[in-house]
């Protein structure tokens, strides 16, 4: 018996070096591994269709009706796998990359404006043979999902804007890119502040990887804001008043990327729409109260 104790405490000991090891030598395998198990938790697999020779990569899991789920700009389909797991047993969750993002090919020649981004999501449902389905959307993804509704009103049946520019308020610039290459870890935490209102907590080996991660992708990243912000269906606001859709504007209150303004002209232009405002949240409250979105969500579903 004593001789098994050693042998495990050597083997729960050699298991720390190596975890220990893996962060620091290795910290893309250390948010691969978490990912991966958070989508494994959730119930969602990882799925890829080709739409029109463009391979897409998503997630699809859960039975029930279906909704769709769209991430911001730079951010992919793990954004909304936490709420999705509160979600799959009654809904059948789909969370697609969007063009340029996550695993999908970051192509130069692609139309990243609104309307190409709305373009992609048209061919991909209809690769997937959907027709009536809910869509979700945060940030730059609900622009797109507010794009595609006032497009496709006969698709969808529900839509929920979460932190969603796609309105001109008072001049205020929302896609500026993220500008220079971050150079330390504590700008690095400035604009993790920009998109949640408690930033977690980091390893700095992980913030090393995630700094390099993002400055290998940042003139990309500066390009596709600027495709948005110069493109077809920047500004909506002179058709959301023909949204035919029931539209949840789901809000993180304490957002400073897209003012508050945005969210009182989505709720007052959009016919019927309803305006939930998540205290504590930010621009992404899908990644910090992605229970409260799931709750928010599924009551808008059920009761409209």
């Amino acid at each position: 018996m004593k001789r098994l104790l050693i042998w495990l405490g050597g083997g729960v000991a050699a298991l720390a070096f190596v975890a220990v090891a893996t962060l620091y030598l290795a910290p893309g395998v250390i948010v691969a591994l978490t990912q991966w198990q958070a989508a494994r938790s959730a119930g969602l697999e990882d799925r890829v269709i080709e739409v029109d020779g463009y391979a897409v990569h998503y997630f699809e899991g859960g039975t029930g009706p279906t909704l769709v789920m769209l991430h911001g700009m730079a951010d992919d389909r793990h954004s909304f796998v936490g709420t999705a797991a509160a979600l799959t047993d009654d809904y059948r969750v789909i969370l697609t990359d969007l063009m340029g993002h996550g695993d999908n090919a970051a192509d130069p020649d692609r139309d990243y404006s609104t309307a190409g981004q709305r373009g992609f999501v048209e061919r991909f449902v209809e690769a997937l043979d959907l027709e009536g389905f809910h869509l979700v959307g945060n940030s730059m993804g609900g622009h797109t999902s507010a794009a595609f509704a006032l497009a496709n009103p006969e698709r969808v049946e529900k839509l929920v804007l979460v932190n969603a520019p796609g309105l001109v308020v008072d001049d205020t610039v929302v896609y500026g890119g993220f500008g220079a290459p971050i150079t330390s870890r504590d700008k690095f935490d400035a604009l993790m502040a920009r998109v949640v209102f408690e930033p977690p907590s980091v390893p700095g080996p992980v913030k090393e990887y995630l700094i390099a991660d993002t400055n290998a992708r940042m003139e990309f990243i500066n390009r596709l804001a600027e495709s948005v912000r110069l493109g077809a269906e920047y500004d909506l606001s002179d058709r959301i008043d023909t949204l035919a859709v029931p539209t949840l504007i789901l809000w993180g209150q304490e957002d400073v990327v897209v003012p508050f303004a945005v969210a009182e002209a989505y709720a007052e232009g959009v016919p019927d729409a309803e305006l939930v405002l998540l205290p504590e949240a930010g621009h992404s409250p899908q990644l910090e109260a992605p229970d409260r979105v799931a709750d928010a969500i599924r009551t808008f579903l059920e009761t409209h």
